[in-house]
């Protein structure tokens, strides 16, 4: 028995042995070729990339391994092998709320040598609905929990991405766009919110052609002649004004809602994406006073927000700023909006009681701040900019400010914008520096000074936090979000492009090609043929002086000539971006520079950087330098420099200092090392000390106490500085997440979290009473975090958060949690959490019916009440309740067992036809196309009204109705309690009814008394309430309970319980 116990463990062994196994852990990228290829729908064939797409129907995926695995084995026989050993992939579809696992079939194809599976659409999602969703993360690994052949990628749902819907212009065939690319000039780049490998392309076009073209993907770019075009001329120039058929356009924002054109004649709102009707339609916004050239030079400022279960403490904001000064026929010269962007207004309060002064700030940007609920203002004058932060109340900005005014330094000079990375809480603020803020522009810190280079442009990943700078001369700098350090990729080759990540935060460079079908060309930022990659300190060529601080911290001081000249000044010296990087010296030895420092008064020394030893430097010996045999004393020359004297007892040798000593440094443990720049005589040498305070003076330093070492400028004695691997990782708890976690805490909810660092630092060399995370709260004041920090016994460090929601706040906080000794090689330094103070999305009341109706009976419509009255009725089609005007005159909005193929009863009175409005009915043609499943038709949710066929119906007068109320919350349902407030609203806003319960206000009562609530008819109308069975508890992929949803975030947890049919 114990030798077949034995066999079994070689024979997994044998089969896992070559397999890489981590945990889930957020750590620098390994450079590797995935072994699983998967496909569904459309064979698309990528080696490191899984694109998967989500229709009407199941979802069907193929994974095999990619040729090549193993040279004496083909894909066949390794399916095969793992196969007998019990081993099939697994998917994992992870968003910022959930974490789904699906298993492969064990048993192979055996013609088609791969895997397969199944996922009804269901299992995912049930929801249907044109919306705002996020796009799905995927991950196929051989075997659940270990990374054995892992392969990542996306999936998308086709059927309700917003854009997707619609047919955004006239489509134009491949060879009208190739006549057009040489006229091209610019082009500008934007994505959805949510689903990042949906985007749109817009061309500014020059010379004799004009015209509004936009480029469509749903791929991001990775698919060949995945690109559609479309002339949209004819959808914002409707009545062919000729000046607008000239436009062209200047900038592109695709909201979660709209897409926003900014043309050289105006801007341009789309129709309200949720509900497409063929082609897409534009408004005109007119601003007053401005014309072609104020619109060429305008430029659109928005804080890219996913709003997939959007809050009413969240929406789309855009601003538009003008780059002139305000005349008296113009109101401002920046305007904001939010959706549906139809209302514009200054984002300047009072901006008529402010008289323009002589050298007044000049608006640069204007961004709102979700979480802090105010909006932030970017000035700059001919002296210095600065940034103002103002309250926001009530969707408009109040005089009063938030924050005392964050002023630039001067060399500050050229201020272009500031942007939010998606998903976070940092603020950028970005033109010849590049300066973050964490608190919501209380303070900012600078990340990088790029002196006469001015940033015009960033991108953003919110997956990976990958930022590039993108400067006028089109050199591209490499950033993380969070982190205040950089380095130079180089510069682009290609003129006319824009920059783009798609969902799992690929770079692309997007320009455009006549030689390709769709006319564009996709290229790497970091791929030699496209960018000129330089090495930015290739000037930076001098001496460095060594100084330890200890056996394994010391500081390198770079040297600057006393007559250098001012740009000499400006490269010989360490700037921020070197922060994180392996300082190596040519012979052997190497140390992390943790810290750049500035001393302008240290003579020859003007900078520093402070390192970690990871291997010691190469040092000279007695044998080959005379010198050090022989003792030295100190004494100083004048203020700046100090003699060293040689001193020789010994008659055999006598040491001397030589001229090949000239830029040495001479260290001295426990004092100030002297760099040599000059030998005066073979005794003595003239030194600059880096630490002057500290110099041995006048004593004899033996000669076994002090060494020479050279950080030079020769090929023996050089140095350089390179790119260091990343030393850290992070771990979460929360295995139902990834890297952006969303959490809903209600009143008086608490939530656990906990965070880990792994350093790979040395035991030597590691300081573990310094914390390694920085944490960041966007917004302080909303919810009570308690953190406990310490070391467990392996030396990792750990944070632990309780957050608790004690407060009838409702918001948004995002909790940042930063390694700041992390470098811009590090793939995760920074995991931010957001918690929402509300209601869950899957949390609502249930409303629950004395009668309990089964499905059979509310199918068949027959159901009896104590009376032998059949309490069921069915409605006739595309019946509206009446209103307080009357049975003859409905007004409310809910169609109810709609068919749009039917005529629309008592729809005569103006206000009639104004109001009504289908849902998922909206442009069909028939009641079958509206596909209303047998869930709809049973919701409570007033979103699928459109559905619902049957109602319960009660003989007039209907006095002392109970109501009785539960809260579902995901799987399980539980009673109302404290501490809610009950929301009753009648959805159809009829007024014959009221509640017949101890509280004086009418619209809310407090739960103790939920028991007691009773319904009172008033007046000779049928009254009706809806109820059903529960259907379905199981949760989806997007993190709701599929259509049975319904939304009921009030006040806290609100809901319409009240329907008058």
């Amino acid at each position: 028995m114990m030798g077949l116990l034995l066999l079994c463990v070689l024979i997994l062994y044998a089969v896992m042995s070559n397999f890489p196994v981590t945990g889930r852990t957020y750590q620098n990228k390994a450079i590797s070729k995935s072994t699983l290829s998967c496909f569904s729908s459309t064979f698309v064939d990528y080696d490191d990339l899984i694109k998967l797409y989500l229709t009407s129907e199941d979802l069907s995926i193929q994974c095999y391994f990619v040729s090549g695995l193993k040279i004496q084995e083909n894909a066949n026989h390794t399916i095969d092998l793992l196969t007998s050993r019990g081993l099939a992939p697994s998917l994992t579809i992870t968003n910022s709320t959930y974490t789904g696992v699906f298993h492969f079939n064990l048993s192979s194809e055996k013609e088609d040598f791969y895997w397969t599976i199944g996922i009804p659409r269901k299992e995912i999602t049930n929801k249907e609905d044109i919306a705002p969703v996020e796009e799905w993360f995927v991950s196929i690994t051989l075997q659940e929990g270990l990374d054995i052949y892992t392969t990542e990628g996306t999936i998308l749902d086709l059927i309700r991405e917003p854009i997707l819907q619609w047919v955004i212009g006239k489509p134009m065939k491949n060879h009208e766009m190739k006549k057009l690319v040489p006229y091209v000039i610019g082009i500008k780049l934007t994505k959805c919110p949510c689903a990042n490998d949906v985007a749109l392309i817009g061309l500014t076009t020059g010379g004799s052609i004009s015209g509004i073209y936009i480029g469509l993907t749903h791929s991001g770019f990775w698919e060949d002649s995945d690109t559609v075009w479309f002339d949209v001329k004819n959808g914002i120039c409707p009545y062919n004004d000729e000046e607008c058929m000239i436009s062209t356009v200047v900038g592109i924002v695709l909201t979660n809602y709209h897409l926003v054109l900014l043309t050289s004649v105006g801007l341009y709102i789309s129709t309200d994406l949720r509900y497409p009707n063929g082609t897409l339609m534009f408004s005109r916004i007119n601003f007053c006073g401005f014309d072609t050239s104020d619109y060429l030079q305008a430029k659109l400022w928005y804080n890219e927000i996913c709003l997939a279960n959007q809050e009413d403490f969240e929406d789309d904001y855009i601003a538009i700023t003008f780059e002139k000064s305000r005349t008296m026929s113009q109101l401002a010269t920046c305007f904001y909006s939010f959706a549906p962007f139809d209302d514009w207004k200054s984002c300047i309060p009072n901006p008529r009681e402010r008289r323009r002064r002589k050298g007044e700030a000049q608006l640069i940007s204007f961004l709102v701040d979700i979480e802090m609920k105010s909006g932030i203002y970017l000035f700059s004058t001919k002296i210095h900019s600065f940034v103002v932060v103002r309250k926001f109340i009530n969707k408009s900005p109040r005089p009063e400010l938030l924050f005392p005014s964050f002023s630039f330094p001067s060399d500050f000079h050229t201020v272009v914008g500031m942007v939010f990375h998606p998903g976070t809480h940092f603020l950028y603020v970005f033109g010849n520096q590049v300066w973050i803020s964490y608190d919501g522009a209380n303070t900012f810190e600078i990340v990088a000074n790029f002196f006469d280079e001015v940033i015009i442009e960033t991108y953003h990943s919110f997956h990976t936090l990958d930022i590039i700078f993108l400067s006028q001369t089109l050199q591209l700098y490499f950033s993380k979000a969070g982190v205040k350090s950089y380095y130079k990729i180089g510069r682009s080759r290609i003129i006319i492009f824009d920059l783009y990540y798609d969902h799992v935060g690929t770079d692309t460079i997007i320009s455009l090609s006549k030689k390709t079908e769709d006319c564009i060309d996709i290229f790497s930022a970091f791929d030699n043929t496209t960018v000129i990659q330089v090495n930015e300190d290739n000037e930076f060529d001098t001496v460095l002086a060594p100084q330890y601080i200890t056996a394994y911290e010391l500081v390198f001081f770079a040297y600057v000539p006393l007559n250098a000249t001012k740009k000499m000044k400006k490269d010989l010296r360490f700037y921020p971006r070197h922060i994180g990087r392996k300082l190596q010296l040519n012979s052997y030895g190497n140390a992390d520079i943790t810290k750049i420092m500035y001393h302008e008064d240290l003579v020859g020394f003007p900078s520093s950087a402070a390192a970690t030893l990871e291997e010691p430097f190469a040092v000279e010996f007695p044998s080959v330098n005379s010198s050090l045999k022989g003792d030295i004393t100190i004494q100083r020359h004048d203020n700046s420099f100090f003699k060293i004297n040689l001193i020789y007892e010994s008659r055999n040798e006598t040491p001397v200092f030589r001229n090949t000593d000239i830029m040495k440094t001479v260290v001295i443990p426990g004092y100030s090392s002297l760099l040599i720049v000059e030998i005066l005589n073979g005794s003595m040498a003239l030194a600059l000390a880096t630490m002057p305070m500290n110099v041995f003076l006048l004593k004899k330093i033996p000669s076994t106490q002090w060494f020479l070492y050279k950080f030079g400028v020769s090929n023996d004695s050089g140095w350089f500085i390179t790119s260091s691997s990343c030393k850290h990782a992070l771990i979460h708890d929360d295995i139902n997440t990834g890297r952006n976690i969303i959490k809903y805490l209600d009143l008086g909810d608490t939530f656990h979290f906990q965070i880990k660092v792994l350093s790979s630092v040395s035991y030597n060399t590691r300081v573990t009473t310094t914390p390694l995370l920085k944490i960041i709260t966007g917004q302080p004041f909303l919810l009570d975090i308690i953190t406990h920090a310490y070391w467990d016994e392996t030396d990792n460090y750990v944070v632990e958060l309780d957050i608790l929601n004690r407060y009838l706040r409702k918001g948004i906080t995002s909790i940042a949690f930063i390694i700041w000794q992390a470098t811009t090689d590090c793939d995760t330094s920074t995991i931010t959490l957001k918690v929402k103070s509300s209601c869950c999305y899957n949390k609502h009341i249930k409303f629950l019916h004395k009668y309990k109706i089964s499905l059979d009976n509310w199918e068949e419509g027959e159901y009896q009440d104590e009376h032998g009255y059949n309490i069921i009725k069915t409605l006739p089609i595309n019946y509206r309740p009446p209103s307080s005007l009357g049975i003859a005159i409905p007004t409310t909005d809910n169609f109810y067992h709609a068919d749009p193929s039917k005529p629309k009863p008592r729809n005569y009175h103006p206000l009639s036809k104004k109001s009504g409005k289908y849902k998922k009915c909206l442009n069909k043609t028939s009641r079958k196309d509206c596909n209303c499943t047998t869930e709809e038709k049973m919701s409570q949710n007033i979103a699928f009204s459109d559905c619902i066929e049957k109602v319960l119906r009660f003989l007039y007068p209907v006095n002392q109705y109970p109501i009785f109320l539960d809260i579902k919350d995901g799987d399980f349902l539980v009673p109302m309690e404290p501490p809610y407030l009950i929301t009753i609203s009648e959805v159809n806003n009829r007024k014959n009814w009221k509640l017949n319960a101890d509280p004086t206000a009418e619209e809310w009562i407090p739960t103790r008394d939920i028991r007691d609530l009773r319904i009172q008819e008033e007046k000779d109308q049928t009254t009706a309430q809806r109820d059903q069975p529960d259907v379905s508890n199981s949760s989806n992929a997007d993190g709701s309970n599929g259509p049975l949803d319904h939304d009921t975030r009030g006040s806290r947890c609100s809901s319409s319980v009240v329907d008058e049919i």
